[in-house]
């Protein structure tokens, strides 16, 4: 549609209305926005989403430590769960970056890290960085059943198999988070 540089008339409004009317009864909603478009002397901006906030450290780090019902840092350390998930690990707890794989690992993906595109996300979710196989695999953990984990594998496994054109990475993430459930579920 050709952009205007004046207003319409009143006169050639309802000559509009009337012409949208004439080609349909009742206009679909494409045909009512190419109306208002018109009117509006060309095409809606499409309004900016606000990126969401990164989350502080300190936000971060309290989280994980009321996960693990710690105090401090130190207790976290100390604490038997947390520690065996890093046998043979150092775990590094100094920077942002330090806290949001934890915060990532133990608590959610981070806002700011939702609704992702690209080779390596799924549903949002960039599956390198995040194992969160339950969003990945769009299933509700209360609900679902071996049979449900299996059939949502193999509807990912159709785009992400590196036969198909998919990441060898993603592919190998997928067969990791299945196992994962599967193993959760027995």
């Amino acid at each position: 549609m050709a952009t205007r540089k004046t207003k319409l008339t009143l006169p050639e409004v309802q000559q509009l209305i009337q012409d949208l009317l004439d080609y349909s009864n009742s206009p679909s909603v494409d045909d009512l926005l190419v109306f208002a478009e018109t009117i509006n002397l060309g095409p809606f901006k499409t309004p900016k989403q606000a990126k969401p906030k990164g989350l502080t450290a300190t936000v971060m780090r309290k989280a994980v430590l009321n996960k693990f019902e710690c105090k401090t840092v130190a207790d976290l350390r100390k604490h038997k769960t947390f520690a065996m998930a890093f046998t043979g690990d150092k775990v590094g707890l100094k920077t942002t970056e330090d806290w949001r794989k934890q915060y990532r690992k133990w608590i959610a993906v981070p806002e700011d890290e939702r609704y992702q595109k690209g080779p390596t996300c799924i549903n949002g979710i960039d599956v390198l960085e995040n194992f969160r196989p339950w969003h990945v695999f769009g299933l509700n953990s209360s609900t679902a059943s071996t049979d449900d984990i299996k059939e949502s594998y193999r509807q990912l496994v159709k785009t992400h198999h590196p036969d198909m054109g998919g990441d060898a990475r993603v592919f190998e993430r997928l067969q990791k988070m299945r196992d994962s459930l599967i193993a959760l579920m027995n």
